[in-house]
């Protein structure tokens, strides 16, 4: 029976290659440049009988914004994979158990996860907590419904300048917006060292920062591909700054449409376009959530307005989480507690409240589509108000 333990430096390349294989892929990254940003203490590795590693996990620790403008850790699920010659002998599941069980015990209240495949980590408790947008648009009808005179100026940066000036504009573009990790100064650094930047010839990525009275307000880095712009991120602290990126990318010489990636459901751009029915809209799931301790986790984020539920819970997964719990809220804080002295408002498993938890979702839709049970008349009503959040969650960068 195969091993499964945390992997050791010896193994850290064959554990990667494991991963690279699973995915299809080759390993695309010099495993030295990578193990500094590697905690194997969090990591697992299937490891066979004759010691080749067939399998793996890892978790980083990260911080994510939570509704309120408050933080938590959480665990940043990745790495996860089985070699196709393993597949279908319970592996993936020992694993996920045993990395729930570990980042119970080490304490952190939430994991978190990019999910290749988005039918495997519901059965986990895993839920879809952010969603995010992807854009296509003919440059013909990019025109703004209002003129917007934007009275500051853009420039280039070179790529190694990228993580001077682009972090503090990241942290002021999504300050109370909910599901946002910071970008790491490695991923910046690395970012700014991508070979490409020094490739010649048509293509590669560019960066173009909004100014208004001397401060930067926004930046909008985009590559061009056979006629097409494809905005990777763009990220705005001002309307100014905003209106005027968008306006820049859309404008560019030699482009006839224009593509953007994981962009916020509640972006103001298609309400800013005079034809918004030509702006195709795809989305996705981005972040998906799992509540560990889910008491705990109740009490971490804010909440807009004062209240009590008693909410039943279902988590075959982790059983510290079943049962019935009294959430009091108030704008000041909240209290969470195990209760068996009152029926419940609500039952719903743990990952619908995953889904409700940053407000991706409201609880009342969630009882249309069978995942929550009200118990009591407007308890519904109530939890939507409770956990509503004025910004939609989002999360346009990793964690790792």
């Amino acid at each position: 029976m195969a091993e499964m333990r945390p992997v050791t430096d010896a193994e850290f390349e064959p554990w990667l290659r494991a991963e690279s294989r699973a995915h299809g892929n080759r390993l695309a990254h010099d495993p030295d440049e990578l193990r500094p940003h590697f905690d194997l203490s969090r990591s697992l590795a299937v490891v066979e009988p004759d010691g080749s590693i067939v399998g793996g996990a890892h978790s980083h620790r990260r911080e994510m914004s939570l509704p309120g403008g408050r933080s938590a850790v959480v665990a940043g699920v990745s790495n996860v994979a089985v070699q196709p010659t393993h597949r279908r002998r319970g592996l993936m599941t020992r694993m996920m158990l045993r990395q729930l069980q570990e980042v119970y015990a080490r304490g952190e209240t939430l994991a978190a996860l990019f999910a290749s495949e988005s039918a495997i980590y519901g059965r986990f408790g895993y839920g879809v907590a952010t969603i995010y947008e992807t854009w296509a648009i003919d440059r013909p009808h990019t025109a703004y419904a209002r003129p917007r005179e934007t009275p500051g100026q853009i420039r280039f940066i070179e790529p190694a300048a990228i993580g001077r000036e682009l972090p503090d504009i990241f942290r002021r573009s999504t300050i109370d917006r909910p599901g946002v990790f910071p970008k790491p100064a490695y991923k910046w650094q690395e970012e700014a060292n991508h070979p490409e930047h020094h490739q010649g010839g048509r293509g590669g990525r560019f960066y173009a920062v909004y100014a208004e009275a001397g401060r930067d307000e926004g930046y909008a880095s985009y590559r061009t591909a056979e006629g097409t712009l494809i905005v990777q991120e763009l990220m705005a602290a001002t309307a100014n700054a905003a209106a005027a990126l968008w306006r820049f990318c859309f404008d560019l010489d030699l482009i006839s449409s224009a593509k953007a990636l994981r962009r916020p459901g509640d972006d103001p751009l298609p309400w800013m376009l005079a034809d918004p029915r030509r702006l195709q809209r795809t989305p996705r799931d981005g972040l998906w959530l799992r509540l560990v301790d889910a008491a705990a986790a109740l009490q971490l984020r804010s909440y807009p307005q004062s209240g009590r539920l008693i909410l039943e819970l279902r988590d075959e997964t982790c059983p510290w989480n079943q049962g019935r719990f009294a959430l009091e809220t108030t704008p000041e804080g909240a209290v969470c507690r195990p209760t068996t002295a009152a029926a419940p408002d609500l039952t719903l498993a743990v990952d619908a409240l995953a889904a409700a938890y940053l407000g991706a979702v409201t609880f009342s839709t969630l009882a249309q589509a069978g995942r929550v049970t009200e118990h009591t008349p407007n308890a519904l009503r109530q939890a939507d108000g409770m956990f509503a959040s004025p910004m939609q969650p989002w999360t346009p960068c990793g964690f790792s």
